[in-house]
């Protein structure tokens, strides 16, 4: 049964099971997931581990070595019930980082943020490129996006809608007012993918992985 694990089963309850208990009331439980008080980056980090214990999983199916995902799971919603009792008991949990952070951009959206922006990396770059451009076409009805080459014209490779219109919804790209459908970073883009590169290089280990694909 364990292989046959739902990724929609893992992700659910690793955001909806955050709960916390009132011990001064001894009884009441009450599952916070529908309040929308809820930290974001709190949030972010739980979808982190959740995406963490989904690659592990597709990873151990691709390879076929062992992995103990049920119980991973349940060390998980053990913590995020643990964090909860205390919250609760008014310990107060660690501090968590202000603003928008690389956590809270989406997966693909992060892919999109790293290509535009691998002239930051000191190992990919030389941390004075300039972050890349990107155009967005319609094809067969629908938004595509494309890289912008060195020649600063629209690449052969194009990637879906969903890859680059989140980042502006986050206000970490916008489009060029002088170019119609060319969108640039943000200054506020700039600086988060900054300061990923900056972690990247230094091989920190609590940054989140780009993707779920297994390598």
């Amino acid at each position: 049964m364990e292989e046959h694990t739902s990724d929609l089963a893992v992700r659910s309850a690793m955001e909806r099971l955050i709960i916390w208990k009132d011990l001064n009331a001894g009884a009441k439980v009450c599952v916070m997931a529908r309040q929308k008080s809820i930290d974001p980056q709190r949030r972010a980090e739980f979808k982190e581990v959740a995406r963490e214990i989904i690659g592990k999983d597709r990873a151990a199916k691709k390879y076929g070595y062992s992995q103990n995902t049920i119980g991973e799971i349940e060390r998980a919603l053990k913590q995020a019930f643990l964090d909860g009792v205390a919250a609760g008991a008014g310990i107060a949990p660690e501090p968590i980082k202000s603003g928008l952070t690389w956590e809270q951009v989406p997966p693909r959206p992060r892919e999109t943020l790293a290509s535009l922006s691998f002239g930051f990396s000191r190992r990919l770059g030389t941390t004075t490129i300039l972050p890349r451009a990107i155009h967005r076409f319609l094809k067969d009805g629908k938004y595509r996006w494309s890289f912008e080459t060195g020649e600063g014209v629209p690449g052969d490779r194009s990637i879906a809608d969903g890859s680059a219109r989140p980042l502006i919804d986050l206000g970490l790209l916008a489009e060029d007012p002088n170019c119609a459908n060319r969108f640039e970073l943000t200054s506020a883009g700039v600086e988060l993918c900054q300061d990923y590169w900056r972690r990247s290089d230094a091989d920190d280990p609590t940054l989140p992985k780009i993707s779920l694909r297994p390598m």
